[in-house]
């Protein structure tokens, strides 16, 4: 068809002394951006990828109400989501802020927790402490 066409473009992406390309997405990302039409079901991987956020977010967002998924799956099992409803999701800017703000919410109260955490283990020793050096 357009042989020529294609060796030049191919030919030219093999040059050795052009600078590297920076990667904005995922392979993974990008394939799933690609297709001509979603599969029937996402897992959180895909579904991350949908919404620009980490697939570590997804169950964090499932506790918080804001993402649904298919069916009753059970706490420990893989969860899957709907396509048009990632869709609507990630074109509903009302409910993008929502997400965006539990995300925040969390991260915060989790980096919270690391930081009091020394502290508090540091006094529950001094208590102890107290309470064994006085029996």
């Amino acid at each position: 068809m357009n042989g020529s066409i294609n060796e030049r473009i191919s030919s030219a992406s093999h040059r050795p002394n052009t600078a590297a390309r920076v990667e904005l997405l995922s392979v993974h990302a990008r394939d799933l951006l690609n297709v001509r039409r979603l599969q029937g079901r996402l897992n959180a991987r895909q579904t991350a990828a949908l919404l620009n956020c980490n697939e570590t977010d997804i169950p964090v967002l499932v506790n918080r109400g804001l993402l649904t998924p298919l069916g009753n799956p059970p706490p420990n099992s893989t969860k899957y989501f709907s396509p048009a409803e990632i869709l609507d999701l990630a074109g509903d800017p009302e409910r993008m802020g929502a997400i965006c703000n539990a995300l925040y919410r969390h991260w915060q109260d989790k980096n919270a927790a690391k930081t009091k955490g020394p502290q508090r283990r540091a006094v529950r020793a001094q208590g102890n402490d107290a309470g064994h050096q006085g029996k």
